[in-house]
C-alpha cells in the first residue's frame, strides 16, 4: 500500500483507490477496538476489588457503576452536536485520550495514597461521557467505512467487531483473574488507562474515503434529509435521536423487540443466581449459565461474520428473540447444570443472530449523522431497559420466585418479538452505494 499521498499530505494512508484505503482504515480500527474491549475488561475485574478494600463498602462500588451509567442515559440532551464530531479518527482518539486520563484517576490517586469517594465519583463521571460517545461513534464510523467497501460490507464489519468484543468477554476476564490471584490488583487499574492511549494513536488517522458515484450524487441532492449520506468536507444538520428514526418504523420495532429483551434480562442474570442459591448450588449454576451463554454468542458471531446480509432481516430478528424467549423459558423448566448450558447456550447463538439483523436493518436506513444518532439512541435503549430491569427486577424475584420469573418474562420476550415483527413488511438487504469491491474483507 502507498504510504506517501501527494495529493493529500495530511492523510498520507490515504491511497488513490478509496476500496484499498477503507479496508486498510477498517483493519486499524478494529484492532483499536479489540485493545479497548481487551483492556476494558481488566478494569472490570480490578476495581470492584479496589473499592471494596479501600472504602469496606459495596454500595461504593455500586455508586461508581450507576455514575459512569448518567451521562450515557442524558446523552440525548448534551451529546447531540459533540456526536457529530466524531465521523473519524481523529475526533475518537480525542474521547480515547480523555478516557485514558479518567480511568488513570484511580490508579495515580491510589499510588498517592490520595483516593477519595469525591475522586471516584468524578473519574466514573467523566468515563461515562466518553463511553456515551464512543460507542456509538466507533461503531458508526465502522459503517461509513463498510459503506465504501460495497453491499453488505457495513454490517460484516461490525459484526467482525461484536465477534472481538465477545471474544475478550471469553479472554479478558480470565487474564484479569489471573492477575489477581498472582496479587497484581492495582496494576491491572493501568492497564486499560494505557491502552486507550495506545488506541487513541492507531485510530487518529482513520479517515472515510471520499465517496463517489451514487453515494456523492444523493449527498449533493438539493434535498437534505436526516439519512442522507454526507461527502466530507460538507456540513449537514445534527438531527436528534428519534428524529434519525422516525420515518423508519423498521427500525423502531427492532427497537422493541431489544428494548424487551434488555428489559427482562434480569429474569436471567439475577433468576440463576437465585435459584442456584436456594437449590444448594451456590454460584455454580449462574457460571455454568453465563458462561455458556457468551461461548454460544462467540460462535455464532464468529460464523455469522462472512454471511452474506439477510433478505429479510425483521423476520430474521423476530425468529432470533421468539427463540430467546422460549430458551429461557425452557431453564425454568429443566433446571440442571447440563440443561440449563444447553439452552444458555441456544440464546446466545440466537441472540447474536438479531442484534446483527437489526443492526443491518439501522445501517440500511440511515446513513452520515442520523446513522450516528440512531447508534446512540440504540446505545441509550440498551443501556436504560438493562439498568430499570435489574433495578426491579430484585423485587419479582423475591416475590414471584426466580422459576416463574424466567418462564413468564421469556414467553413474554418471544410474544413482544412476535407482535413486533410479524405485522410489518419485510425489509430486503439493502446497503448504501459503495465505491469498490469488498475485496479483502475477511482478512480484515
Amino acid at each position: 500500500m502507498t504510504t506517501e499521498n501527494p495529493e493529500n499530505p495530511e492523510n498520507p494512508d490515504q491511497t488513490d483507490d478509496p476500496g484499498t484505503t477503507a479496508i486498510h482504515h477498517v483493519r486499524v480500527l478494529l484492532l483499536s477496538n479489540a485493545i479497548e474491549h481487551l483492556a476494558y475488561r481488566f478494569t472490570q475485574i480490578a476495581l470492584p476489588l479496589v473499592v471494596l478494600r479501600e472504602f469496606d463498602s459495596a454500595a461504593m462500588a455500586g455508586l461508581l457503576g450507576g455514575l459512569a451509567g448518567l451521562p450515557v442515559v442524558t446523552s440525548p440532551w448534551w451529546a447531540r452536536h459533540l456526536r457529530q464530531r466524531l465521523g473519524d479518527g481523529r475526533g475518537l482518539a480525542l474521547v480515547s485520550l480523555w478516557q485514558a486520563g479518567a480511568v488513570l484517576v484511580v490508579p495515580v490517586a491510589l499510588a498517592l495514597g490520595a483516593l477519595h469517594p469525591v475522586m471516584l465519583a468524578l473519574a466514573g463521571l467523566a468515563v461515562g461521557v466518553s463511553d456515551a460517545l464512543a460507542s456509538p461513534g466507533r461503531t458508526a464510523l465502522l459503517g461509513d467505512l463498510g459503506d465504501r467497501l460495497g453491499a453488505g460490507a457495513a454490517i460484516r464489519v461490525i459484526t467482525w467487531d461484536d465477534a472481538l468484543r465477545r471474544g475478550a468477554m471469553v479472554v479478558g476476564p480470565a487474564l484479569a483473574g489471573l492477575g489477581v490471584q498472582l496479587g497484581r490488583t492495582d496494576a491491572l487499574l493501568w492497564v486499560e488507562g494505557l491502552a486507550l492511549t495506545v488506541s487513541a494513536l492507531l485510530v487518529r488517522r482513520v479517515v472515510v474515503p471520499a465517496a463517489t458515484g451514487s453515494v456523492a450524487s444523493v449527498a449533493a441532492s438539493p434535498v437534505v434529509r436526516a439519512s442522507a449520506p454526507v461527502v466530507a468536507g460538507t456540513s449537514a444538520p445534527a438531527p436528534g435521536i428519534l428524529a434519525s428514526v422516525r420515518d423508519h418504523p423498521d427500525v423502531l420495532r427492532g427497537w422493541v423487540m431489544r428494548g424487551t429483551s434488555c428489559l427482562l434480562w434480569f429474569a436471567f442474570a439475577l433468576g440463576l443466581a437465585v435459584e442456584g442459591e436456594r437449590t444448594g448450588r451456590a454460584g455454580a449454576l449462574y457460571a455454568t449459565a453465563l458462561t455458556a451463554y457468551g461461548l454460544g454468542s462467540l460462535v455464532v458471531t464468529v460464523a455469522v461474520a462472512r454471511q452474506p446480509p439477510s433478505a429479510r432481516p425483521l423476520r430474521l430478528a423476530t425468529v432470533a428473540w421468539v427463540g430467546q424467549g422460549l430458551a429461557f423459558a425452557a431453564m425454568a423448566v429443566w433446571t440442571t447444570p447440563v440443561s440449563v448450558a444447553v439452552c444458555a447456550a441456544a440464546a446466545g447463538a440466537v441472540t447474536v443472530v438479531g442484534i446483527r439483523a437489526m443492526m443491518q436493518v439501522l445501517l440500511a436506513r440511515t446513513h452520515g449523522p442520523a446513522r450516528r444518532a440512531a447508534l446512540a439512541g440504540q446505545s441509550i435503549l440498551v443501556d436504560v431497559t438493562v439498568s430499570v430491569g435489574m433495578l426491579v427486577g430484585g423485587l419479582v424475584i423475591d416475590h414471584v420466585g426466580p422459576r416463574p420469573t424466567l418462564a413468564v418474562t421469556g414467553l413474554v420476550t418471544a410474544a413482544v418479538a412476535l407482535l413486533a415483527g410479524l405485522t410489518v413488511r419485510g425489509v430486503t438487504a439493502t446497503s448504501a452505494p459503495s465505491t469498490s469491491v469488498a475485496r479483502g474483507l475477511d482478512r480484515a
